[in-house]
Order: structure tokens, then C-alpha cells, then sequence
């Protein structure tokens, strides 16, 4: 398996304490125990974005529940072939796209939703025979608000953050090698050689439109979400670049989201409800014949987080009302996979009278050559 996880050790923890498995929620332990990044729905560290079974029964397969954007790249990265999905807020598709069998007009959540979530988590435990079992939950993770819809789940919850606490703390090579060379650049930092500045960013090239892809062939679409992080507050801004001339049915997708993202830029003042917004949005793919598109937001709060998406969001559901001092990402992306990825999205600042974009640039697909 590629990850880190020893089973065997595993299995001697869980006996010690009576468990019949482990339920890990931590990404984190998800990606120590998997090799295989979770989804940018635990970006939020909230109990539910994904999960991962571990049975006390070293020889049962591990089983996982994440969001239905990475579910394809973390099976293949982690080996699990019993991997779960539930829906999160990222608008995805396959081309040619079609309408068919899809409930049209129908939002994804803003964020994901945790009873989905944990509905999957039922019927997992229903499968491998653990219902009213007694499984370890890393409660020193699931926040408290969280922790009262687990009691839908009709098991025996037990912390066991220190079972798992023991086990990263056996460090397996790899991991001793990425800890060298992080003691080896703060030892280059205090003999004052300059490090890498702090940034992040989601590339993607023709493929499925979020999978990095590449390199780039001619009328590929390369979608650049990109973002700068300066004492804790990270910006967010994305752009979509074709190589060569673009396929017509790339250039009429673009050009509908490129009127969405201008409609609801206009509604960008204080006052204004950000579910108004998200319908108005909506509501300009649709009458352009997009019916099934059902992004769970468009645009963000920016700051502090732990990564660049916080409150408020651009949503269906959203309570929120925009105010001046406000700084926000709207957005209109679509990964449609055999086409490309799609994004178009501006910073702002919420001003008295309007919206500032911070970085501008224009929103016209860019061409190069």
C-alpha cells in the first residue's frame, strides 16, 4: 500500500483498546495511512469531507469515502478499490456534455454535505459487518459541532486519537527523508540563504481539467488557479489559457461562464444577498442552455484560513449579506473532463459603492501560441 500505515501495529492498538476498526477523518492520517491526497474539501477541517476504514482485521482492505472530484485520482493513488463518493460545491462533467438522466437546475452544496457523508459511512459499516461494533473515531479532530450527526450512525464511538497518535509517531523512510531536508532548509535559513516563498497552486492541462495533465498539446486548455500567501492570508485568482486556436464547443462553454461571471460581478455592492448573486449566476448558465450546471458556489470569503476559501460563500443557501471591507473570490469554473478545465475569477474588495478587483486582468480567454 502507499502509504504508511502498519497494519499489523494497527491491529495490536486496536486489540489493546477492544476496537473492531478505526474510522480515520484527519487528512492528514488520511494521507499517512493512504498516500493518497483526500479531496480540497478537507481544506476546511470539518468531520466528513473523507473518511477511511481500517478494520482490526489486518487482512481486510482498507475501504474510503471522499469527494466525487478526486475519488478516481485517490483510488488509483492509494491502491483502496472500495472507495465512496458524495457529492462536494466543484462543478464536474465529461464531454461531450449532455443533458440526459441529470436533474437539471439542481445546486451541488456549498461545501459538502456531512449527512451524505456519513449515510456512505453507514452503509460501509452495514457492509463489513460493523454496525454496533465499537470503532475508534479520532475525536481529537471531529469538531464538537460536528460530533452530535455521528450519533446517526449506530455504532460505539471511541477516541482513538492516541492509537493514532502512536502510530505516526514511527516514522517510515520516506518520511525521515522529507524531515531531513525540511531541518536542512531551516539550517540554510539561519546561515540567511533565501528559502522558496510561500505560494500554492492548482494547475491542470487538457485530461479531466483538475488532474494536473501535460504537457500541454495544441487546443489544450490549461486552467491556472493560483494564489500567494503573505503572513497568513492567502490570495486566490485563476485565469484559463488555450494553446493554439480553441475548439468551438470550448469557446461557447467559456463565453457562457464568461457572461455568468460578468452578471454576477454586477451584483457585487453592499446590501446585496450572496444568494442572490448564486441565483443570478445560476440563472445566466441556465438561459444559455446549461441546465444540469450546478456549481455549489461561486466565490469565497479570502484571509487567514488554513487555505484560501472561508466564510462567506456565494451560495444557494447562504444567509450572508455582502458589506463594505469584505474581501471575496467569485468564480465560475467547470472541469469537464475530455475537454478541459474551465475558471474564470477575480479578488475583490467590497467598497461603499461596488467591487475592486485587486489583481485585474482581463477575462477573455487567453491565447498562446
Amino acid at each position: 500500500m502507499p502509504g504508511f500505515l502498519d497494519r499489523h501495529r494497527a491491529t495490536r492498538l486496536m486489540q489493546e483498546q477492544g476496537l473492531d476498526a478505526l474510522v480515520l477523518a484527519q487528512p492528514e492520517t488520511i494521507q499517512y495511512a493512504t498516500g493518497a491526497f483526500p479531496g480540497v474539501a478537507t481544506y476546511w477541517r470539518r468531520a466528513g469531507a473523507a473518511f477511511v476504514l481500517v478494520p482490526a482485521d489486518e487482512t481486510a482492505p482498507l475501504a474510503a469515502i471522499v469527494g466525487d472530484l478526486q475519488a478516481k485520482s485517490f483510488a488509483a493513488q492509494s491502491g483502496i478499490a472500495d472507495v465512496g463518493t458524495h457529492r462536494i460545491w466543484v462543478e464536474t462533467d465529461t464531454y461531450p456534455v449532455a443533458d440526459d438522466g441529470r436533474t437539471p437546475r439542481s445546486p451541488r452544496p456549498a461545501q459538502y454535505d456531512l449527512p451524505a457523508s456519513l449515510a456512505l459511512l453507514r452503509d460501509l459499516l452495514t457492509e463489513r459487518d460493523l454496525l454496533n461494533a465499537k470503532i475508534g473515531l479520532e475525536l481529537g479532530f471531529i469538531p464538537a459541532a460536528d460530533f452530535q450527526a455521528f450519533g446517526d450512525v449506530p455504532v460505539a464511538w471511541q477516541d482513538c486519537t492516541r492509537i493514532v497518535e502512536r502510530l505516526r509517531a514511527i516514522k517510515a523512510p520516506p518520511e525521515i527523508d522529507h524531515l531531513r531536508k525540511a531541518a536542512q532548509f531551516a539550517e540554510a535559513a539561519r546561515r540567511g540563504e533565501p528559502l522558496p516563498q510561500s505560494g500554492w497552486a492548482y494547475i491542470a492541462v487538457g485530461g479531466d481539467g483538475f488532474a494536473p495533465g501535460g504537457p500541454a498539446q495544441s487546443r489544450d486548455l490549461i486552467k491556472i488557479d493560483v494564489g500567494c500567501v503573505v503572513s497568513g492570508y492567502s490570495s486566490d485568482g485563476a485565469r484559463t489559457v488555450v494553446l493554439g486556436a480553441p475548439q468551438p464547443d470550448a469557446v461557447r462553454i467559456y463565453d457562457a461562464l464568461h457572461r455568468a461571471v460578468d452578471t454576477g460581478f454586477a451584483m457585487l455592492r453592499p446590501g446585496t444577498p450572496l444568494a442572490e448573486i448564486y441565483r443570478a449566476t445560476s440563472a445566466s448558465m441556465w438561459d444559455q442552455g446549461f441546465e444540469t450546471y450546478g456549481r455549489g458556489h461561486f466565490g469565497h470569503g479570502v484571509g487567514a484560513s488554513i487555505w484560501s476559501e472561508e466564510w462567506p460563500f456565494i451560495s444557494a443557501s447562504s444567509d450572508a449579506v455582502i458589506e463594505s471591507g469584505m474581501v471575496l473570490a467569485f468564480e465560475t469554473p467547470w472541469y469537464i473532463d475530455g475537454l478541459g478545465g474551465f475558471i474564470i475569477e477575480d479578488q475583490v474588495l467590497i467598497t461603499q459603492t461596488g467591487a475592486e478587483v485587486m489583481a485585474p486582468l482581463s477575462r477573455d480567454l487567453l491565447r498562446i501560441s
